[in-house]
């Protein structure tokens, strides 16, 4: 299951039923566009190419990283538990955890390339968080070669390609419904896709646009989730700066 976007509609739940919600509320304008259609244009996958180059080792992995001022306004950096607040690891496994993805192999679907595609060099993870249920997201994963970031290139869209519709549970049990479909964004870096997932739960809905580019033997994945779309362009732009700073990283 797309578990950052599950999270964020949990979120969302308690907030309106807390009343700290309201149903007058607007988005952001810097993320906000039109309200997302029913229909979905189905995916296509897209060619990656030949890709070669250096793998990059996590220390460059993260200073290559999209930071507050490539955002839209009043976003924050959510610390990572583990590494940013020296947490132990949660378990992989609870028995309160009620989480359930049907089709099973559907649960990979915007979960970090990492974790999609495991064995990579290094890989790094980074979360935002912005106002009206907002959230920007941002995993990079570097290979040892070409052919190996071509084959991730080619297995994450095989993964979305078999996902159009799919359904499960949050960690609560609470149904949730997904729908996928392509996205519209310009092609950056050597080679890269783009796709939409809309994700509903108790009559509230979420919408994550998202782009995977490769750059060299790196892939990087860019998604921005709120109630309604983000504006192509914001999101252009972010993932234009993301597959540059992958070519050129940021010393």
């Amino acid at each position: 299951m797309a578990r950052r976007i599950a999270l964020g509609l949990g979120v969302a739940a308690v907030l309106v039923v807390s009343g700290c919600g309201s149903d007058t509320a607007e988005p952001s304008s810097a993320i906000a566009s039109a309200v997302p259609e029913v229909s979905l244009v189905p995916f296509t996958p897209a060619e990656s190419g030949d890709l070669s180059g250096t793998p990059l080792d996590k220390e460059t992995l993260q200073r290559t990283v999209l930071t507050l001022s490539d955002l839209p306004a009043d976003f924050d950096i959510v610390p990572d538990p583990v590494e940013d607040l020296g947490l132990a690891p949660a378990p992989s496994t609870s028995d309160s955890d009620k989480s359930t993805t049907d089709p099973a192999a559907c649960a990979a679907v915007l979960a970090p390339i990492s974790t999609q595609i495991p064995g990579s060099v290094a890989s790094i993870t980074k979360t935002f968080a912005g106002p009206d249920f907002t959230s920007i997201d941002q995993d990079s994963a570097s290979f040892t070669d070409g052919a190996t970031a071509a084959t991730a290139f080619r297995t994450m869209q095989d993964i979305l390609a078999g996902c159009a519709e799919y359904s499960g549970t949050d960690a609560d049990g609470t149904t949730v419904s997904y729908r996928v479909g392509a996205g519209h964004q310009p092609s950056v870096g050597d080679a890269s896709f783009s796709y939409r997932i809309i994700t509903t739960s108790e009559g509230f809905t979420l919408v994550a646009d998202v782009v995977v580019a490769a750059v060299g033997t790196t892939l990087t994945q860019l998604s921005a989730t709120a109630p309604t779309p983000i504006a192509p362009d914001v999101l252009g732009s972010m993932a234009v700066t993301a597959a540059q700073r992958l070519i050129v990283p940021t010393p």
